[in-house]
Formats: C-alpha cells, structure tokens, sequence
C-alpha cells in the first residue's frame, strides 16, 4: 500500500523544506531591508509550501527544478529594488559615492607613497565622476538592463583612462600614441549626447566607440606605433583593446535589450523620460 499525497511526510522531506527555506530567507537579505520587513515572513512562509508541494509532486527533482526557477528570479528582482532604492535616495548615494571614492584613495595612500597630489586629485576625480554618473543614470534609468549597461560602459571607460595613463596601452605612458583612446571615449560621449542617452541611440554610440577601439589597435599594429619587443608589445595591445571593444560591444547589446523592455510611449522609462 502506498502512501496518500496528503499522508505523513516522511521526515527526509521535512528536513529538506527546513533546509530550502533556512537558504531561502538568508537570500532574502539580498533585498532592501523595508520590503523584507514588510513582505519576507509572507515570502518565506509561500515557498515554504512550494517546496512541500514539489517534493510531494516530483521529488528531489521537483524542488531542484523550484529552486532552478526561483533562484535568478530573487536575485534580478533583488537587484532591481536595490537599483530602485538607490535612484530614490540620490542625496544619500552621492554621499556613499564620495564615501567610497575616499576610502578606495586611502589603499594608494598606505600602499604606494609615491603617488603625489596630482595623481590622488586625478584618480579621486575619475573615481567619484564615474561613481556619480552611474547614480545619475539610475536614477533616470527605468530598467535594470539600461543600468547594467550604463555600468558596463563607465566601468570600461574608467579601465582605459586609468590604464592609459597609468601604465599605457600603446607602449609606455609617455607614448603620444595613447592619447588616441580619448578620441575613442569622445565617440561615446557624443553619441550619447546626440542619442540623449536613449536606449536605441545609446546601443548606437557604444556600438561605434568598439568600433573606434578596434581602429585604434589596427592603426597602431599597422603602422607599428610603440616597441614590439616592451610591453604589453603586439599582442598584448590587440588583446587589451579586444577587451575593451568586447565591453562596449556588451554595453551596446544590453541598451538594445533595455530599448525591447521599454514600456509604451507615454510610460515612465528612460526612453519617455527623455522626449520632449
């Protein structure tokens, strides 16, 4: 005689909903603290039955397929009520901008003395501006992808300025040569101003500064600017601007997904937002 669905559970399961939903609520600090404190004992309690009735239904393979399911699912929607918490609290963000933006100046500070004025007023100006910008465009931003790709391409740009002029990507730092990749930077920054940083106008401009990255390494291989044989030499020059490239490239696919999830015309987004 087998076992009623709605029998005794056997005890293996028990613990395994113990187990799931002790992981589940953990996850749950992943969200901001108002919405668990309001939403997360009722959240819990409903996966809680969720893992019951799929253990009953399909075994340990139905709850491994639930937690399949539910766990990209908590970590996006977690994401983006961080982003939206963030956009909503622009006064306190820049402050946490600037609070970061000092404490990362202090590990040169204590690591590397040599650094002088101008390096510590350089480095905290392109660290807060980029920290600052992103805030600003989440703020404005309707959708966790066009954050993403804002992040991507700022997290780009602010690579190949800080190794540009710290180590160089042509040759040395000295190299004249290098000075080419704030041609590349001003192909982002006018095409976004052109697009007024909307989704499709966004994807183009990043589009075109991957390309302009790209012509950047052919003009410097053919011609043969900086010394072969010092660092990071041919190769290393066209893997480090492959990389670069391959950022925009990501950063202009992910406004063009972010431009697929924009709402209606006339809805809030970054889109709508920036009409008129």
């Amino acid at each position: 005689m087998t076992a009623s669905p709605r029998g005794p559970r056997p005890r293996g399961h028990e613990r395994a909903v113990g187990t799931s939903e002790r992981v589940y609520r953990s996850l749950l600090r992943a969200y901001p603290r108002e919405l668990r404190d309001e939403y997360g004992q009722e959240m819990a309690r409903c996966f809680r039955d969720l893992c019951r009735e799929e253990l009953e239904d399909g075994g340990g393979l139905g709850l491994a397929v639930l937690w399949a399911n539910t766990l990209p699912e908590l970590l996006y929607s977690a994401l983006k009520e961080r982003s939206t918490m963030l956009a909503r609290n622009t006064y306190r963000s820049v402050v946490g901008v600037a609070l970061a933006t000092a404490f990362i100046l202090l590990l040169p500070l204590l690591a590397a003395p040599a650094w002088n004025l101008f390096d510590f007023v350089f480095a905290g100006a392109l660290i807060f501006g980029t920290g600052l910008t992103y805030v600003l465009a989440a703020r404005k931003a309707g959708n966790i992808a066009y954050r993403a790709a804002v992040g991507i391409a700022l997290a780009a740009a602010f690579l190949l300025v800080w190794l540009t002029g710290a180590v160089g990507i042509i040759g040395s730092e000295d190299n004249n040569a290098n000075s080419m990749y704030f041609g590349v930077l001003a192909v982002g920054i006018i095409g976004a101003i052109v697009a007024r940083f909307r989704t499709h106008g966004m994807a183009r401009a990043l589009f075109a500064t991957a390309l302009a990255q790209a012509l950047v390494c052919v003009i410097a291989l053919i011609i043969g600017l900086g010394s072969p044989w010092s660092p990071p030499g041919a190769f290393g020059t066209l893997i480090l601007n492959g990389f670069f490239a391959a950022l925009f490239v990501g950063s202009a696919l992910l406004f063009r997904y972010a431009g697929r999830e924009q709402p209606p015309a006339g809805a809030a987004g970054p889109e709508a937002g920036q009409e008129g």
